[in-house]
Formats: C-alpha cells, structure tokens, sequence
C-alpha cells in the first residue's frame, strides 16, 4: 500500500527513557552512518520510566532519539526531549515507546488509541502549522462528541477520558526538511534540538497522536 514503507514498533514494559531509546536505535539502526533524511535512520519515542505516575519531577519529559539532521555536514546520533501530556498519555495508552522505521510513500500520521493502532493519510493535514494539525487532529480524533467525559469506543468499556489526543506535529519547516526543525507538543512543548522536525519530514510523518484511558500500576507505591 501507499503507506506500508512506514513502520512503527511498540515496547512495553522495558522501564522507557534515554538509556533504552539508545540500545532501540542501536539494535535496529544497521548503519549508523546514513544521512538522518535516509529511510534507514530509526527514531525512537519513549516515555520516562515514570511517566503516568505521582512521582514529582519525574514524570513528564518523552525522548527522541536517531541520527539528527542539525549537525552539518556532518550528521550523528543525537537525543532531544519534550514535556507535556504526551509521555503520560503513551503510559495510558498500554505503551512505553514508539520506534519509527522506513519512510511513507505520501505524508501520514499516526493515531494511537489504547491498543489500536493506525497509520492512517495526512490528506488535509499536511501543509498546516502546528497548531492547527493538532487541532485538526483533535477534531478527527474526538468526532462530534462535545461533552466533558469522551468515550474512545462505542462499547460500555472501551474506556472514557476527559482529555484531548497528545500530539506531536510538525509544522511547515519540518515538511521542508529545515535543518534546525522542532517536534510541537500542545501549545508550549518542543523537542528543538537535532533538527527532527525535518526527520519527520523525510519519512513524511506530520504527527504522532496518542491518547489512553488505563492507569499505571505501581508494583508498591509505598
């Protein structure tokens, strides 16, 4: 199919953050020599070990992992992180992190919902800033239903939350493959180091949407 180029991985359970999204990237990433625009670079998008918790301070920042494109002409393996919703709504979803391989043949998103996952055409998407694909996200996600409580299904228990998608966007830079594009999370998160706005871009990804209404279990909250 148009978008079957493009290939995410989910990993449960591994305890996320910088230290897995490395030995992810390292595992899957054959060459480590290509360019970050290549379809080989692999970019990983974990939560922190603690996201979806109480734990204060620990709990809200999501890394991004893969060879950048910011560093010219020399490309490398670089990090760059965001807070916000998103790391907590990924634990809420069932998911620790998100591994992106290959490129789309034409631009898509990602629509993350608990367990049910889909790459699915960014037709109408592409070629808006960043706030308005999250808010046109929102809208594809959410429908029509406009009461406080949103169900994720149409079945009693496909679970119920009173919040919108977390998504991470680019905008018009990263579709033109700028080197120093940012990832944009809600209104004030970024990850704007590496240039992996533009990855995105190169692999035609607008967005990674997630949104989750499980809970975390903690083994002794104690």
């Amino acid at each position: 199919g148009e978008i079957s180029s493009l290939e995410t991985s989910k990993y449960e359970e591994f305890g996320g953050g910088h230290g897995m999204g490395s030995a992810i990237f390292w595992d899957l990433c054959e060459d480590k020599t290509v360019s970050g625009f290549d379809p080989k670079n692999v970019v990983t998008i974990m939560a922190s070990p603690l996201s979806g918790t109480l734990a204060p301070s620990a709990s809200g920042r999501t890394e991004v992992q893969g060879i950048g494109v910011q560093g010219y002409p020399y490309e490398w393996f670089t990090r760059s992180n965001f807070g916000g919703r998103f790391s907590g709504q990924l634990k809420f979803a069932g998911w620790d992190g998100i591994v992106i391989e290959g490129a789309a043949e034409k631009p898509v998103w990602l629509d993350i919902r608990n367990d049910k996952v889909e790459i699915k055409s960014a037709d109408g998407i592409w070629g808006l800033d960043s706030v308005e694909a999250q808010e046109e996200i929102w809208r594809i996600v959410q429908g029509d239903q406009t009461e406080e409580w949103r169900a994720l299904g149409k079945a009693q228990n496909d679970g119920r939350t009173t919040q919108r998608p977390a998504v991470l966007t680019i905008g018009p830079a990263g579709e033109s493959l700028s080197r120093v594009a940012a990832l944009i999370h809600d209104a004030g998160n970024g990850a704007g180091q590496g240039g992996f706005g533009a990855v995105f871009g190169s692999k035609n990804l607008k967005a990674v949407s997630v949104i989750g209404t499980n809970g975390v279990e903690i083994a002794d909250p104690t």
